[in-house]
């Protein structure tokens, strides 16, 4: 079971997840390949034919506001960690 400090912070990055929104720099690895280009020059081949895709893409679900929709997918990739650090944990025993 989570220690109530662990609870706690993820209860506080949780709350700041909305500041993303009014920040104008994307989150840092978060780059698309314009932002990549600008950055370094030029695109690495790799990235070029990635094709990756994303469930969320840019955290919008169109039918929400940005605030809810960067929040549930705040909470998603929160819980999707929380499962896979747990499942770590629990096979090294």
């Amino acid at each position: 079971m989570p220690t109530k400090s662990l609870i706690i912070f993820l209860l506080i990055m949780f709350a700041l997840v909305p500041l993303g929104l009014i920040s104008e720099y994307p989150a840092w690895g978060e780059w698309g390949i314009e932002e990549f280009q600008t950055m370094v020059g030029y695109i690495p081949q790799g990235m070029q034919n990635a094709g990756i895709d994303t469930p969320i893409p840019d955290y919008e679900i169109h039918s929400l506001s940005p605030i809810w929709s960067t929040l549930i997918s705040a909470a998603i990739g929160t819980v999707l960690s929380f499962l896979f650090f747990t499942s770590i944990k629990k096979s090294k025993k």
